[in-house]
């Protein structure tokens, strides 16, 4: 769940970089944020300037990366070191995703 909220998220991070003029020429750098599984997290770092970071948040990053075939971006999911009990939840899923960029800022508004 929280794999899907973070694209979400990264679509609206991502709108303003992806389209700007410079992009013709350099990818934008690597972005990170933070990603929860609920709402309520979310807004209670947003509350605390992200001095506070509960325990169903991590950080996610997004790196643009520049292809024959446009630009791409993998979205990480491993973030910081989340300990053992993290580690094992996680040990299903891929750590990064790889996603065409326009196609996260497609609907971002």
């Amino acid at each position: 769940m929280v794999r899907f909220a973070a694209l979400a998220l990264a679509s609206a991070s991502l709108a303003g970089a992806a389209s700007a003029p410079a992009m013709a020429q350099d990818a934008p750098a690597r972005q990170t944020f933070a990603a929860c599984t609920t709402q309520q997290d979310l807004e209670q770092i947003l509350n605390s300037d992200g001095q506070l970071m509960p325990d169903g948040c991590r950080s996610l990053s997004i790196t643009p990366v520049r292809s024959e075939n446009g630009t791409l971006c993998v979205i990480d999911f491993s973030g910081e070191s989340q300990g053992v009990l993290q580690n094992l939840r996680d040990a299903a899923s891929p750590d990064q995703w790889w996603v065409q960029c326009d196609s996260l800022t497609e609907n971002a508004g």
